[in-house]
């Protein structure tokens, strides 16, 4: 048990941080530090890998919940 709880961390900071991570070093090795364009990349990263949790921990809420069936679409029972 121990083994799977650390690999599902050990996952989930990968997929979480190592994007970001990478990105970061190849524009700041490409581009400098003394130029915008990297800053503004990794803003619109950031903001980008925020609205992307967000929403796949959504989907993931409504499916546990049954409001989202195995196909993606949206039941039409009322609640």
């Amino acid at each position: 048990m121990n083994q799977s709880k650390f690999s599902r961390v050990l996952n989930y900071s990968l997929n979480k941080f190592c994007p970001m991570i990478l990105i970061g070093v190849i524009l700041f090795i490409s581009l400098g530090f003394f130029t915008w364009e990297p800053y503004a990349v990794m803003g619109l990263l950031l903001f980008s890998q925020n609205f992307h949790f967000k929403v796949g921990y959504s989907v993931a809420i409504c499916e546990e919940r049954g409001f989202i069936d195995e196909d993606g679409n949206v039941r039409d029972e009322e609640v």
